[in-house]
């Protein structure tokens, strides 16, 4: 399991004082990108080779508030992965009470550049063997975890 660590910042927050609703899915993005960089490669470098992994889903549970400065910790688990397309679970935690806050999913896909466009990656466990094998494997990892 993956976790990320770091405090609210003051602009996250809403006037009653509360993280708003619409930065949780900032948040796990940014933990699913440091995920990626610690887990797979930097994102940027499998930006060079001409993929991305855009958002096809995202379901979200809101449990508890976050409030600005608190710490909180976000757990990052990729649950499935099918060659190209994978799901991520998701559980924020109040670092000081160790309630959890929020819990969600997201789905993503491979997708590669076609000129100005992308398209579907259909082509992924053959031409990124060690990347499919490497995310076949964290998957297994994340669904045993639950």
């Amino acid at each position: 399991m993956f976790t990320y660590k770091r405090r609210v910042k003051y602009y996250e927050t809403d006037r009653m004082g509360v993280v708003h609703h619409s930065n949780y899915l900032r948040l796990i993005e940014e933990a699913r990108l440091q995920w990626c960089n610690e887990n797979i490669m930097d994102y940027r470098e499998l930006e060079k080779l001409g993929c991305i992994i855009p958002a096809a889903s995202a379901s979200e549970n809101f449990l508890n508030y976050l409030r600005f400065d608190d710490p909180f910790s976000i757990e990052v688990r990729l649950v499935e992965y099918k060659g190209i397309k994978m799901t991520f679970a998701y559980r924020i935690f109040n670092e000081d009470t160790g309630i959890i806050c929020y819990r969600g999913e997201s789905s993503h896909f491979f997708a590669k550049q076609n000129g100005e466009n992308y398209l579907p990656y259909l082509s992924f466990r053959k031409d990124f063997p060690e990347l499919h094998q490497k995310l076949s494997d964290l998957a297994a990892e994340g669904k045993r975890l639950k």
